[in-house]
């Protein structure tokens, strides 16, 4: 994805905070339980937001390198955008 697309969850997705804390994307075929970067991430998934912003927020929340988040959100979303799970909203021209 490009740093000025917009994520959007696919149509049947959706996160789930259990009873228990875990964040689980829902999706389809069943359920991805998260781990803590990608619930922060996907928490501002809302087809409004760039991947920029949203890397910036992962930056500020666990201290990392911007270039380590960035990769690690590449990989992310584009695992998620394989699967159908999120789809690219392209930057407006």
């Amino acid at each position: 994805m490009n740093a000025q697309d917009r994520p959007k969850f696919g149509k049947g997705v959706k996160l789930h905070r259990g009873s228990d804390g875990r964040v689980m994307l829902l999706v389809p075929e069943g359920a991805l339980v998260l781990n803590r970067v990608a619930t922060v991430a996907l928490e501002l998934v809302d087809g409004e937001r760039t991947i920029a912003e949203i890397a910036h927020a992962v930056v500020e929340q666990f201290e990392v390198e911007p270039e380590r988040a960035r990769g690690d959100l590449d990989v992310l979303f584009d695992r998620l955008t394989e699967r159908g799970f999120v789809r690219r909203v392209p930057a407006a021209p």
